[in-house]
């Protein structure tokens, strides 16, 4: 009986273990509210860490296309996540129509994108850690020059 308590433990312990793991960059929030023709709630919250480990999942030729892309702006996307980081919270854009606000943050650990129209809100909520590992796998699949 004391062997199968011990097994369970292993077994408990490990899961928990991976739980942590995977949810140590954080959690990427996305809320949708649709208010025409009917009202429609989606919420997912997944942990950041599998933007990346999606990404491993991404067609080579198409990770390349985009990497070719971004790597003349790689140095500022990396100076302004380093900065973010480490700033305070700071509202980045905002635009107030009538009948739409728009707004981006930075707010604790996370950039926060938040969109508000007469027929639909849309919150997104993304952790700074995981847009820079995204952002350094996506560069590292660089075609070679």
């Amino acid at each position: 009986m004391i062997l199968l308590g011990k097994v369970a433990l292993g077994i408990v312990g490990t899961a928990v273990a991976g739980v942590g793991l995977l949810c140590s960059d954080g959690m990427v929030e996305v809320k949708v509210v649709e208010r025409h023709p009917e009202v429609h709630h989606v919420y997912v919250i997944a942990p950041a860490m599998l933007v990346p480990i999606g990404m491993r999942f991404a067609p080579r030729r198409e990770l390349s296309h985009a990497a070719a892309q971004i790597q003349p702006w790689l140095p500022t996307i990396r100076a302004a996540l380093d900065q973010l980081r480490e700033s305070d919270d700071v509202t980045l854009v905002e635009v107030k129509e009538p009948g739409e606000h728009v707004r981006v943050a930075k707010e604790g650990r996370s950039i926060v994108v938040d969109v508000e129209e007469k027929d639909e809100t849309v919150h997104v909520s993304t952790p700074i850690r995981a847009i820079s590992s995204t952002i350094e796998q996506l560069a590292a699949s660089a075609p070679s020059i």
